[in-house]
């Protein structure tokens, strides 16, 4: 049978739900006095001195109770919480990219293409993982050297990839632009 000091000790700190630093400080105070009892007890039979410590300490789930409400139930919660915020940051940081390397990704319209659909300096959050587009739909695109442009899908091309037009200053222009190099469709703009 296990120690009646580490079972009567278990049950009181499973009352009192502290935080990690106060758990040990507790534990090392109250191994003290619990010792001190079972010591001036007259039975070595473990049952009866965990019996001897409930009666003369007091019933584990009410110590544990005043442990708790002596430390402060608001103070216990936010060093718990505090335990765990870096946990919770780094998670919510890897989730962060994951959704912007593979959903949904902010671009900047640094030119006039499709004004007045989207006015210049807009900011726009495309949806990569589109794959069927309408006439009339808003896409970034990537041209060479890896630079991003917005333009408004006219139609599909024989070629399989996307016909898409721009605005070149007072006359339109269109381009054949394959599927593989559409990053996704423009589902909200800032203005």
């Amino acid at each position: 049978m296990r120690d009646p000091i580490d079972r009567y000790l278990e049950d009181v700190l499973c009352h009192a739900d502290l935080a990690a630093g106060d758990e040990r400080n507790v534990r090392a105070e109250l191994l003290e006095h619990l010792h001190e009892l079972a010591a001036s007890a007259e039975t070595s039979n473990p049952m009866e001195i965990y019996i001897m410590l409930k009666d003369r300490f007091g019933n584990p789930k009410c110590v544990g109770r005043a442990i708790a409400a002596a430390k402060g139930r608001m103070r216990t919660f936010f060093k718990k919480a505090a335990r765990k915020l870096p946990l919770r940051v780094g998670i919510a940081l890897i989730l962060a990219f994951a959704v912007r390397y593979a959903v949904a990704e902010e671009f900047y319209v640094a030119g006039n293409g499709v004004t007045p659909v989207i006015p210049l300096g807009s900011r726009v959050l495309v949806y990569k993982l589109a794959r069927s587009f309408n006439a009339g739909d808003v896409v970034v695109y990537r041209i060479a050297d890896g630079v991003n442009r917005v333009g408004i899908i006219v139609r599909q091309s024989s070629s399989g990839g996307w016909l898409i037009e721009r605005n070149a200053g007072t006359a339109k222009e269109c381009h054949d632009i394959p599927r593989e190099e559409i990053v996704g469709w423009v589902f909200l703009n800032t203005r």
